[in-house]
């Protein structure tokens, strides 16, 4: 690869290598090959676990040049990407898994954020690829992406104290606060094919992910972060009930929790379990006591934004309450778009560009303001968004005197 063939040892006197990749597998021998070609002539070293395979991946993983180590697997993630972090020789670690590519072009600035060697993690924007057969173009462009990318930390400062934690959604954010938070975001793409649906089902991966979170709920009994992934879990395979009772469960933890230890994913699922109910003082809650305790952040603005709306249109709600509550909730989601644009938070949930865009036209059409709603929702749907946004174009075509189009 780049100054040396990955994986080879270094020459007698060289210098250590400056960017080691690290991953975990097992039976990948389909997505493996994609994988270590995305990094072709970028890293200089491959460090491979293996917890278990029985195909082809181990011999096309030594093919390629890697080191192969090989751990059984112990239903616990953390363990073998510390083993590859433990193995590396690299001045820092690139993170990444079978089933996602460094982005085309993305190489020269992973390299050369590591040569600058300023931070501890580097964040890097995973995007989700909708389909298998994608382009990384597709992908990166939002044509075939599931969602808005996320700012993951992938890129790791190598050090002895370097630890992963959680058996499942495993995470260096403890050893990273330890050491100051020192992070800086890179000028890179990953794309993650691991999200189509298709092939989630095929591996059982939302089966899987719920018996690992179980086990670390159990394990960490008195941390929120576990339950809130468990809820949010729940909440994605439509287990509202179940969702609602672990994000409960989570937010009785939090006030307890130092306050680096952030509690807004467990409140976000327990705001929308709200909603869905229909609960919206509990959700106005919920985003009032993220923004006090953690700052702004897109979700809980979202979070409080919609709740106002839905207050607002209730029953019984005399008009000025309305346009008063209707004015609020733009005001909110205003500020949630704002915000997206210029901190850009490493990871939002629910309030995504295309989701802001349609509340905000949606509150504009109930205000009656279908002009200043249709160009909010054509940006909506240039974006991405489903069927509210169009429902909500044609209705505005429709108060605008268009019915043909609508």
């Amino acid at each position: 690869m780049s100054r040396r063939r990955a994986g080879a040892g270094a020459a007698a006197g060289a210098s250590p290598p400056l960017l080691s990749l690290c991953l975990v597998v097992r039976d990948e021998e389909e997505l493996l090959p994609g994988c270590l070609a995305s990094v072709q002539g970028v890293v200089d070293e491959l460090i491979v676990v293996d917890t278990g395979s029985v195909d082809r991946t181990i011999e096309i993983a030594r093919g390629a040049g890697a080191r192969v180590l090989v751990q059984p697997w112990r239903e616990d993630f953390s363990a073998p990407r510390n083993l590859a972090a433990g193995a590396a020789r690299g001045a820092y670690l690139l993170q990444l898994d079978a089933d996602e590519r460094l982005a085309p072009g993305a190489g020269p600035a992973v390299r050369a954020a590591a040569a600058r060697a300023t931070f501890d993690v580097g964040l890097l924007r995973l995007h989700n690829a909708a389909r298998l057969d994608a382009s990384a173009e597709e992908v990166l462009a939002g044509r075939a992406r599931l969602g808005e990318p996320a700012e993951l930390p992938r890129l790791l400062r190598r050090d002895p104290s370097l630890r992963y934690a959680g058996v499942i959604h495993e995470s260096v954010r403890e050893w990273a606060a330890a050491r100051g938070g020192r992070g800086e975001r890179v000028d890179a793409d990953i794309v993650h094919l691991g999200a189509v649906p298709a092939l989630r089902a095929a591996r059982r991966k939302p089966a899987r992910n719920l018996e690992l979170l179980h086990r670390r709920v159990e394990l960490e009994p008195g941390d929120p972060t576990a339950l809130g992934y468990l809820a949010m879990e729940l909440l994605a395979q439509g287990r509202v009930d179940d969702a609602g009772a672990a994000a409960e469960r989570g937010w009785a933890l939090v006030a307890a929790q130092p306050r680096d230890r952030p509690a807004w994913r467990v409140g976000m699922v327990r705001g929308m379990v709200a909603l869905a109910r229909g609960e919206t003082a509990r959700a106005l809650d919920t985003a009032e006591a993220l923004l006090a305790r953690d700052g702004p952040h897109p979700d809980p603005l979202y979070l409080r934004a919609f709740a106002l709306e839905l207050r607002a249109l209730g029953p019984g709600v005399g008009a000025a309450a309305r346009e008063r509550g209707l004015d609020e909730a733009a005001d909110g989601l205003g500020e949630a778009l704002a915000l997206r644009r210029t901190a850009a938070p490493e990871q939002v949930l629910y309030a995504s560009e295309r989701d802001l865009l349609t509340r905000l036209a949606l509150v504009r059409l109930a205000r009656g303001d279908a002009g200043e709603a249709l160009p909010l929702l054509e940006r909506a749907r240039a974006a991405g968004a489903g069927e509210a946004a169009a429902l909500g174009e044609a209705h505005a075509r429709l108060l605008l005197g268009d019915p043909a189009a609508a």
